[in-house]
């Protein structure tokens, strides 16, 4: 071999190595990219950890993300019910109102959860109020609410059309204007558009979302301009908005009206569209209408989904005269993300409320069961009418929970998270 040659082989491999080490930096480069765009997460200020492994028997990577485990406290009461003696023991004068003491006894249980729901039982119409028949709520009852630490206020329920499709629009009006409190509302919409916007709130790197229909309207319509003005219960539009809210929300709560009033047991209906939410995808089901609590119980469908659902969480606040109407809920659960992503309910419980009003049915107030006295029991308006003791009232509660039913207990806040985590999305 001359030396031509030997020097031209030297540089062909040369020429070689100059190209593999190119191609490593092009494929070093590629791999840098993709983690800059999004292989690896990063949801409040923790990474999830990504592993890259090589099959044995290809040369493609496969990656399996490991997320860091992380929980949300939330908790889900029922109906605000302002009937007309609420009103004229909120009125101060001059046409202004203050409901904020109605929950000042529930408001530290409230406030410390990460996420709190109410269904807001009538509109904040800026017309006249107005109660039973047709509700019409001064919209410092919204403020009341906000005050009291809710996030999520439902407004798709049977009362929702009461004052007229004007009173819906000035209630989106006063919760969208309070945007900045990290409040949203859900089952009512400007339009097509407006309903197609995901709602959710992110809290400890977790995004719910949430979305809220109703039976029907007590015999009002839906305006023909506007058909999606109060999310009724349809299958196909609920399982087309939960396919989209799944997409883009790692756990899905809904909240249905549904059932029959003054019945403390489920009906076949409940059960049935339970089981096809959770066919669906949901996380977490909360009921309410029928003004009595109902059970709780997971549901599984046969695709294998798991659900928990609160058939009712009965009355939130009212003036209603039986029993079993006193007698309410707060839920309380923990949303825990696992490792591999996915979203459960932990430790579902049902602490009891007690609905207390004087014998001049003024002095409103939600209680947790475990205050409710002897000494509130017989100063209370429906004394006399009907079994209002504190033994009686537990032993409802007991009936309808069973192994749910929890003492007084305060929600573990396990995310301090800005209000301003609240969205929505296009």
């Amino acid at each position: 071999m001359n030396r031509y040659t030997s020097r031209r082989r030297k540089q062909q491999l040369q020429l070689r190595r100059r190209r593999r080490r190119i191609t490593l930096l092009i494929f070093c480069c590629v791999v840098l990219i993709a983690t800059a765009a999004g292989i690896v997460h990063i949801q409040s200020g923790k990474k999830d950890e990504t592993h890259v492994t090589t099959s044995p028997n290809t040369s493609q990577a496969v990656i399996s993300k490991k997320y860091k485990q992380t929980s949300v406290s939330l908790i889900a009461v029922g109906d605000n019910l302002i009937h007309n003696t609420l009103l004229k023991d909120a009125y101060t004068g001059s046409d202004t109102y203050d409901f904020t003491p109605f929950y000042e006894n529930i408001k530290p249980y409230v406030e410390a959860a990460d996420i709190a729901i109410v269904n807001q039982e009538s509109p904040l119409g800026t017309g006249e109020p107005s109660a039973y028949p047709s509700f019409n709520t001064p919209q410092a009852c919204g403020d009341a609410l906000i005050d009291a630490g809710f996030d999520v206020i439902s407004h798709a329920n049977n009362h929702a059309m009461d004052a007229g499709s004007s009173a819906v629009y000035d209630t989106m009006d006063f919760w969208d204007s309070q945007s900045d409190s990290g409040v949203i509302r859900v089952g009512i919409a400007r339009d097509a558009e407006d309903r197609a916007k995901v709602r959710y709130l992110e809290r400890n790197g977790i995004k719910i979302g949430f979305l809220a229909y109703t039976y029907g309207l007590n015999g009002y319509s839906l305006p023909d301009d506007n058909p999606d003005l109060v999310s009724l219960i349809d299958k196909e539009k609920i399982a087309a908005e939960m396919a989209i809210v799944k997409e883009q929300c790692d756990a899905v709560v809904v909240l249905m009206h549904w059932g029959e009033e003054y019945q403390t047991t489920e009906n076949s209906n409940q059960n049935e569209l339970a089981e096809f939410l959770t066919e669906q995808g949901a996380t977490l089901i909360i009921g309410g209408h029928p003004h009595v609590c109902q059970p709780c119980e997971w549901v599984e469908s046969e695709n294998g989904n798991r659900a928990f659902c609160i058939y009712s969480t009965g009355n939130f606040i009212s003036a209603q005269n039986k029993t079993n109407t006193m007698v309410e809920a707060m839920l309380q659960v923990t949303l825990t993300r696992q490792a591999d992503g996915s979203v459960i309910v932990e430790n579902p419980g049902v602490m009891p409320l007690v609905c207390y009003f004087n014998s001049n049915w003024r002095g409103y107030r939600v209680i947790p069961m475990d205050d409710y006295t002897e000494s509130m029991a017989s100063s209370h308006a429906l004394a006399g009418r009907c079994q209002m003791n504190p033994s009686h009232l537990r032993s409802v509660a007991e009936e309808i929970f069973g192994e749910y039913l929890i003492d007084k207990t305060i929600p573990v806040t396990y995310s301090k998270d800005d209000p301003s985590t609240s969205n929505i999305v296009s």
